[in-house]
């Protein structure tokens, strides 16, 4: 539901649940889907992303997507690989240019505009600059990500700074916390973040910041008017036009579920002490040690060729939980590019 204004902005009302897409669209459903937009997504293009460029549009056009966002660590090396891979294979689908900085003074803030694919001066860990040219937005990312705890049963979290004018939006929801990160803390942070976004007076909007491909468009934000570029974006958020959505809790729930496989799974595979990791994050034990042997069975099947129904029959799963299982396996084989780039001497890490 589009936000409702106030003196200095508009604000939205707190959660609204978006339905799974269907897989055949009505024209209205289209329209939607060019309204309906996550803002927050990251490629193999940044050292802690999993998804390839090609799976970008993949999930688009598989959920009748019109708008991907792109929005790499500090370069938007990532959003034009996929908007040139888009004009390659002709898919009909509006690549917004995006990236999220790395500031010193306000942490992550992901920035959308005409230009901001240029080089444009930004470094690495500056402060967020704030003279941004006006074609610009500037949105605040998770903001109390690693900075709430709970004591003796009450959740306490330091008060955030003020942000400066040019930071036109902030994320009331974002999927690394409410899926990876933090998922038992989401009503809290629910409460914070709405609070939070009252008080500086800005634009509350949602994203999924999803760095694997199966949390993509958990969260995200549903925009007043169709986007047709990214000037569309650009107005409708500092004008206020957009409200955060979310998935139903059942799907955000088969997020929650997926990552923590693909958790013990890269703690496999990266070589480190998997089970200590498993039991201090609060997973059983057991079911850690399944995932990767699923993984690895999953894994060697698909190496010689074996087709889903194959695999499927080969392990008793359904081929929804095949797929998922496929789908790791091609992330941790970037994953696996990644850590011997990081290895070798005078080689660049993928992206």
């Amino acid at each position: 539901m589009p936000q409702t204004p106030t003196a200095k902005h508009k604000q939205a009302v707190p959660l609204t649940v978006a339905a799974d897409r269907p897989a055949s669209l009505s024209t209205n459903q289209r329209i939607l889907n060019r309204r309906d937009v996550d803002l927050h997504v990251h490629t193999v293009t940044s050292s802690c992303g999993f998804t390839t460029h090609r799976r970008i549009l993949d999930l688009a056009r598989a959920a009748g997507r019109g708008v991907v966002a792109v929005t790499d660590h500090d370069t938007a090396e990532g959003a034009l690989a996929v908007r040139e891979l888009a004009a390659q294979t002709g898919d009909d689908v509006l690549v917004l240019v995006g990236m999220e900085l790395t500031t010193s003074d306000f942490g992550h803030v992901v920035l959308f505009g005409r230009g901001v694919e240029d080089d444009w001066g930004w470094v690495r860990h500056s402060p967020f600059p704030r003279h941004i040219p006006e074609h610009w937005v500037a949105i605040q990312a998770h903001p109390f990500r690693g900075k709430v705890v709970v004591h003796n049963g009450a959740l306490e979290a330091p008060p955030l700074p003020d942000l400066p004018e040019r930071i036109d939006a902030v994320e009331v929801w974002n999927g690394g916390d409410l899926v990876k990160k933090t998922p038992h803390l989401r009503d809290d942070l629910n409460t914070l973040s709405w609070d939070y976004v009252r008080h500086q007076g800005k634009i509350a909007v949602a994203s999924s910041d999803g760095h694997r491909p199966i949390w993509v468009h958990s969260f995200f934000t549903r925009f007043a008017r169709p986007i047709e570029h990214v000037d569309d974006l650009v107005e409708q958020i500092r004008n206020g036009d957009v409200s955060p959505q979310a998935q139903d809790q059942s799907h955000v729930d088969r997020c929650i579920d997926g990552w923590r496989r693909r958790e013990v799974v890269e703690w496999h595979e990266a070589g480190k002490d998997w089970r200590a990791l498993a039991e201090a994050a609060g997973h059983d034990l057991e079911y850690a040690a399944e995932s990767i042997r699923t993984f690895q069975e999953i894994r060697a099947l698909h190496e010689r060729g074996a087709t889903l129904a194959q695999i499927g029959e080969a392990t008793c799963l359904s081929s929804a939980h095949v797929a998922d299982y496929l789908d790791i396996v091609e992330e941790e084989h970037h994953s696996a590019r990644k850590r011997l780039a990081r290895r070798l001497p005078f080689s660049k890490g993928e992206g």
